[in-house]
């Protein structure tokens, strides 16, 4: 399985549009975050949630970014017949395909700590130089905001890798994981929304709810499931795409 492992680490690090998308996905929140703190610390209404809200808002980007990655990882492959050789070398099927998920997954968790990490740390030195005072340990959210983030960007990841091995069209297995969270969610939602009169059913749908990890503050009179809730349900849901793609894989045609 290291092998395995070394393998697919390498494929993913030597595409050059995995790195162009890796770089984006962590210098646009840095950027966003990072000079917004810069230019308005010095507002008496910045504070530590400011600069949390900024990092969490922004790494959504990020989230679709890394997503894209692990959807492109097993899609290339299919497309381009490079999934053939792999399988030939190994023959249990169900090891590579474990392989390349667990580098994806982890990949989009390495690179969104980075963002979070360089976002607190330099937000917070640019806000204080700016006469702001960030006292992070005012706000107890702070910590399951920072580690939902990182979650999310993991199991966005799960997520797509499933969607590529369900689709295995690079094109249109990108074009379903991105616009799912931004208007198919909201759509389906919103037609659920209408049918059974509960604000609690659109707060279920897989992204929607898996948003909410990294949301910086969930309200008491909230009809959507808590933070921990939310990201098992998301978590269950990636996890059962991604079984039921590695299914397909197994009974199809490389």
């Amino acid at each position: 399985m290291m092998n395995l492992l070394r393998s697919e680490w390498i494929k993913l690090r030597t595409v050059t549009m995995n790195w162009v998308l890796a770089i984006i996905a962590i210098v646009f929140p840095l950027a966003v975050t990072l000079i917004t703190a810069g230019v308005n610390g010095d507002q008496s209404d910045f504070s530590a949630r400011t600069l949390m809200e900024l990092i969490s808002g922004s790494s959504f980007v990020s989230v679709l970014l890394l997503g894209t990655i692990a959807v492109s990882s097993i899609t290339s492959e299919f497309g381009f017949g490079t999934i053939r050789p792999t399988f030939a070398a190994v023959p249990r099927r169900a090891a590579v395909i474990v392989a390349k998920g667990v580098v994806a997954v982890f990949s989009a968790m390495a690179i969104q700590t980075i963002v979070v990490t360089i976002g607190v740390i330099g937000g917070k030195a640019l806000a204080d130089s700016r006469g702001a005072s960030i006292d992070m340990d005012s706000e107890s959210t702070l910590y399951p905001v920072l580690i939902g983030i990182v979650l999310l960007a993991g199991l966005a990841a799960l997520f797509g890798y499933g969607i590529g091995m369900l689709i295995r069209n690079t094109p249109a297995s990108i074009a379903v994981f991105i616009l799912w969270p931004l208007l198919a969610e909201g759509l389906i939602g919103g037609l659920l929304f209408v049918i059974t009169r509960s604000s609690s059913v659109p707060e279920w749908m897989p992204f929607r709810a898996g948003f909410r990890l990294a949301a910086v503050s969930i309200g008491s009179s909230d009809s959507g499931p808590t933070r921990v809730v939310a990201g098992i349900y998301f978590g269950g849901v990636s996890l059962a795409l991604a079984s039921l793609g590695a299914w397909m894989v197994n009974r199809r045609d490389a």
